[in-house]
């Protein structure tokens, strides 16, 4: 059983925590044990997500017994220099957004939508800005929002039909566009 202590950033359903053995890793857990179908539903889509999205999502590792719980072991985004990669709300207040960067949100969402990944929750926290080979990378950290139409409410249908996930997932890409004044690709507007 591994001793977690070191929390790294708290969200609304866990908490991730340093690995208390490997400095590459972390481990997230859920604040409601009840709920830990969804970090065995995050493990079991990582593989398959990895195959389309290999670069812009850290790995999977698999389930560990901790001190405070169930815990899904996970590849920690880091810099260069070892420091734990900043999410991207907190990477503008220091920074300033370079074509680069907008090349890879516009990539990571064209690829979702041409692959009809379902994911709908596309918060600047749920991304981090790792510079890495003196570049700086996109990734996206929380894919438990990932849904590939299987429902788990029937009153969701936007989960059960296509069309409606599509609609559903551009209207948030969108959001997310305009929120942070990124000029919407002609690309991504004709999906």
């Amino acid at each position: 059983m591994l001793i977690v202590k070191d929390a790294l950033s708290r969200g609304a359903t866990r908490a991730c925590y340093r690995h208390p053995n490997d400095p590459h890793k972390c481990v997230k857990i859920l604040f409601n044990p009840k709920k830990i179908h969804l970090i065995y539903k995050q493990l079991k889509n990582n593989e398959k997500l990895q195959k389309h999205l290999a670069g812009f999502i850290p790995r999977c590792y698999g389930m560990t017994d901790t001190n405070l719980g169930k815990g899904l072991v996970a590849e920690l985004v880091c810099n260069d220099d070892g420091q734990i990669s900043p999410n991207f709300a907190y990477w503008l207040q220091n920074n300033t957004l370079t074509s680069d960067i907008k090349a890879q949100f516009d990539a990571f969402f064209i690829r979702l939508l041409e692959q009809k990944l379902w994911f709908y929750d596309f918060n600047a926290g749920n991304f981090v800005i790792q510079h890495i080979n003196g570049k700086d990378k996109v990734v996206f950290i929380d894919t438990k929002s990932y849904n590939h139409n299987n429902s788990w409410s029937m009153l969701k249908l936007e989960y059960i039909i296509p069309v409606l996930a599509h609609r559903r997932m551009k209207r948030r890409i969108l959001r997310f566009y305009n929120k942070h004044n990124l000029e919407i690709p002609e690309k991504l507007k004709g999906l």
